[in-house]
């Protein structure tokens, strides 16, 4: 989904994505009824996060390493 992003734009979101699903995941396993230790959940976080975050910042566009040229034409001339 968000596959063309810069670098550093990527490792942010995937910080992100991963945090709050880690902090979403402890939260849940201490507050659930069940004896579940919050560490549990914030591994079970990890993992779902990781598979998000692989699902949010993979390239749906298969490329052969060529990227094609894009020329850009105005209509409005400058003077």
């Amino acid at each position: 989904m968000l596959g063309p992003l810069p670098t550093l734009y990527r490792v942010v979101v995937a910080l992100c994505a991963l945090a709050a699903f880690v902090g979403v995941g402890a939260w849940l396993a201490a507050r659930l009824p069940v004896d579940a230790v919050a560490s549990t959940g914030a591994g079970i976080g990890l993992g779902i996060g990781a598979v998000a975050v692989l699902l949010l910042l993979r390239d749906t566009e298969h490329h052969d390493g060529h990227r094609e040229r894009v020329r850009v034409h105005s209509r409005s001339h400058r003077r």
